[in-house]
């Protein structure tokens, strides 16, 4: 049987989607960017809480785990991207796939990862100034006032338009791979193969599940690559520039992650900075170089990059995925406005922006807020990447024609492998002794209660994921 053809736009869904569209300026250099620069923070902290009670040894099995977790995840996820190149990402992967209950789960997964990443990289980046101006006894409220005026400065320039904001991007994120060079150096005065292959190689109360305890903080190192999902619908020739970008960003972030780890262990005793949010400046100011204020302060300010650098890209990913939901009606339609001449979600980018401020004042009160921060976005994480293999395999094999631009390697393991990686990684979240599961729930909760019992029926049925889903029910891709 012929399939039906899809109904043209009305004139209002026309008006619609050229008052809610994005530029498409970003080529691969942009892409590679922003993959690496939203990540490096990764390499900057997070991943050091991951070494209490655990050792190098752990610490290194569970990164090499996640590595070839993420490594797959980048493949299929290009798949996706290409084949629905729109700012929603996984609500569209959801909605296209079964409906909009999915599509809004989805969205809202990786809304939440997106937010709490920001919120955790705002701390931490105030945390480094903090240790730069007292090195001795870092001010909290130094921290938290600092993480203020990163949010406000970056608020203005994601504001200005998504050009202007991908050249800052590629600029810090140099600046970012340039602080790790300088790292490495530093701690190699320092190093010492002792502390990387401890005696014993595991903790001896603990064995081999300290490899399993150090997953969820070792996630960190490379979570929100997939932000760059986000970027298709800004992306020149998505089918070339999205695969490229996120390859070579994903190969780049692998070798920074085991040089970093190697000569962080090595340098200094894992677990004198295991539990601080400014961990390689920690390990620089205490190895005997530290003596020399230029290492500390030189190293301290080219490090900043790399939390900004981070920063600059969680805002982006929260934004459009904040933006997406509302214009699609998931969430207040005001969310889904753009700027006239900028084209960019400047209320989205505001609301997300009050948002991590409220949590980084909350940090004066509440002193576990970047470990709860990072595991709950890692978390949340998780569970769309589950979801959305799901999806990839139901969409290739009710629409293959979908994917004809762009088809992954090894094409059907890797699906597979990022379901199992990924199941592992959620599994061992029960071995964790902070309260993050039932934090996860209430925030899907409440999300799930809007969407319900408000947003159902108040789709906008000519947003791009809407009307992409739509037309694929009325004439599938064939």
């Amino acid at each position: 049987m012929t399939p039906k053809t899809p109904d043209p736009l009305s004139t209002d869904e026309q008006k619609y989607v050229a008052d809610h569209s994005l530029k498409r300026p970003l080529r691969v250099l942009d892409i590679w960017a922003l993959g690496v620069g939203v990540v490096i923070t990764g390499e900057y902290f997070g991943w050091n809480s991951a070494l209490k009670d655990n050792g190098p040894v752990a610490v290194l099995i569970a990164s090499l785990i996640v590595c070839v977790l993420y490594l797959t995840w980048v493949l299929a996820l290009s798949e996706l991207s290409v084949g629905m190149p729109f700012a929603g990402g996984p609500l569209a992967y959801g909605r296209r796939a079964v409906d909009g209950t999915l599509g809004f789960v989805m969205g809202w997964s990786m809304f939440l990862e997106c937010q709490f990443a920001t919120i955790a990289t705002a701390l931490a980046t105030g945390g480094y100034i903090a240790f730069l101006l007292n090195p001795e006894n870092p001010s909290s409220t130094v921290q938290v006032w600092t993480a203020l005026a990163t949010i406000a400065i970056f608020f203005v320039l994601q504001a200005w338009g998504v050009k202007e904001q991908s050249l800052a991007m590629v600029i810090m994120t140099y600046g970012a791979i340039l602080g790790l060079l300088i790292f490495w150096g530093l701690a190699a005065t320092n190093f010492s193969w002792h502390r990387v292959w401890t005696t014993p190689l595991m903790p001896e109360k603990k064995g081999w599940q300290a490899v399993l305890d150090a997953v969820p903080y070792c996630l960190w190192w490379l979570v929100m690559i997939e932000t760059v999902a986000l970027a298709a619908e800004e992306a020149d020739k998505p089918h070339r520039t999205i695969p490229r970008g996120l390859v070579w960003g994903q190969l780049t972030l692998i070798v920074l992650v085991v040089l970093t780890w190697l000569f962080a262990c090595g340098a200094m005793d894992h677990q004198e900075f295991a539990e601080v949010t400014y961990p390689l400046a920690k390990v620089v100011g205490g190895i005997p170089i530290g003596k020399y204020s230029l290492a500390v302060y030189g190293f301290g300010i080219i490090a900043i990059f790399g939390m900004i650098a981070s920063y600059h890209g969680m805002i982006y990913g929260t934004s459009r995925q904040l933006f997406a939901l509302g214009r699609a009606g998931y969430l207040p339609a005001f969310l889904g406005e753009v700027h006239a001449t900028r084209r960019t979600p400047i209320i989205s980018l505001l609301v997300c922006s009050l948002i991590t401020a409220g949590f980084c004042i909350a940090n004066l009160w509440f002193k576990d807020a970047v470990a709860v921060a990072v595991l709950v976005s890692t978390l949340t994480a998780l569970i769309w990447y589950i979801l959305a293999m799901g999806c990839l395999y139901v969409l290739r094999l009710r629409e293959p024609g979908l994917f004809r631009d762009y088809r992954a390697p090894l094409y059907h393991m890797l699906p597979i492998a990022v379901v199992f990686l990924s199941a592992f990684a959620v599994y061992v979240y029960a071995g964790i002794d902070v309260k993050v599961i039932p934090l996860t729930a209430l925030l899907y909760g409440l999300g799930l209660c809007y969407y319900w019992f408000w947003a159902h029926g108040r789709i906008r049925t000519a947003a791009p994921e809407e009307l992409t889903a739509r037309q694929a029910e009325e004439g599938p891709t064939t």
